[in-house]
């Protein structure tokens, strides 16, 4: 009996990763043979961004199929060749088997390729001796998806993985250190507002981050401002809960300039005020601030007044929280 499990489990292994193949060639009859051609045939996912695909039945995926050869007609059998399958649960009953793995995709400019992590589920069924895919399940991580500094870690903060910016990052970055394993406010006084955020963080459950009417778009990311050994809080680290995952993440400009935005429209500020606040966000000082814009100290200190006049702010510290906090929907 346990060689028959063994025997279908490979069998099983072997279907979904063929199915993958075929997939990725654009061969839609191979692709077909692997899959349950019945109405009650269905795709469910949760794919990177929060966009949900579900689809039922035969016809619809085999339209939605023969679409996506069409639109993407380039075979891609090297990628396939590259995915990375772990983690694997294999029930077997009789003629239905229930299967959940993680996948890993290589980066890739195929379109058809879903990159990094995803957690993976099958349901199948036997028909005339030959396994069929009946249900396709699969969650998208948005790991692989950043282009600036992120780190995952657990609760006591010890690093789980992290991207190469990060690695280059934290070699000299002048508020976070990798401490062995772990993540550590390189000062003491920032110790406690990371550790207090990464707790909030961690006790979210799914219904605190799911949206609801009680609760705004993105409350699910805390900025934090880390001192460093000046003192100045002008460090922004964030503090997010994504995918079931802790997530600390900086230098993200791409947030700096959304926020930047937001901010110069409800504070009404003007395009000097916003420069200057925009390279506050980034981390420097008003010297060095006005250095980059290419005008003196004294216009800079007045421009900073007006930001402070307008914001309510009296410190570039708690400037830079009031910019931050002014959040647009996701």
């Amino acid at each position: 009996m346990q060689a028959a499990d063994d025997q279908e489990c490979k069998a099983i292994k072997d279907l979904i990763e063929h199915e993958c193949t075929v997939f990725l060639c654009r061969d839609f009859k191979a692709w077909a043979n692997c899959i349950l051609q019945e109405p009650r045939l269905v795709r469910l996912g949760a794919c990177m961004g929060g966009i949900m695909d579900y689809t039922v039945g035969w016809e619809a995926h085999r339209e939605m199929m023969l679409n996506f050869f069409e639109r993407f007609p380039t075979p891609n059998p090297e990628m396939a060749r590259l995915f990375r399958r772990s983690n694997w649960s294999i029930q077997i009953r009789e003629d239905m088997a229930w299967v959940s793995f993680d996948q890993f995709g290589p980066r890739s400019e195929d379109p058809l390729v879903t990159v990094g992590l995803s957690h993976q589920i099958r349901i199948l069924e036997k028909q005339s001796g030959n396994w069929k895919i009946a249900m396709l399940g699969h969650g998208d991580t948005s790991l692989e998806y950043f282009d600036y500094p992120v780190i995952k870690i657990d609760r006591d903060q010890t690093i789980l993985w992290m991207n190469d910016p990060a690695k280059a990052a934290l070699l000299d970055h002048p508020a976070l250190v990798k401490s062995g394993p772990k993540l550590r406010s390189r000062y003491r006084k920032d110790r406690a507002p990371l550790a207090e955020a990464i707790s909030e963080m961690a006790e979210l459950t799914v219904m605190d981050i799911r949206p609801s009417l009680g609760r705004l778009p993105g409350s699910m990311t805390r900025p934090i401002l880390l001192g460093g050994q000046t003192g100045d809080g002008m460090h922004i680290v964030w503090v997010s809960s994504e995918d079931k995952m802790l997530l600390i993440k900086f230098s993200d400009k791409h947030s700096a300039e959304r926020h930047m935005e937001i901010a110069s429209e409800f504070y009404g500020l003007s395009a000097a005020q916003s420069r200057l606040a925009s390279l506050l966000l980034e981390g420097l000082d008003t010297p060095r601030a006005a250095n980059r814009l290419g005008i003196t100290l004294n216009t800079a200190k007045t421009h900073l007044q007006r930001l402070f006049d307008k914001t309510g702010a009296r410190s570039q510290s708690a400037l830079v929280s009031a910019l931050l906090g002014v959040a647009p929907p996701k």
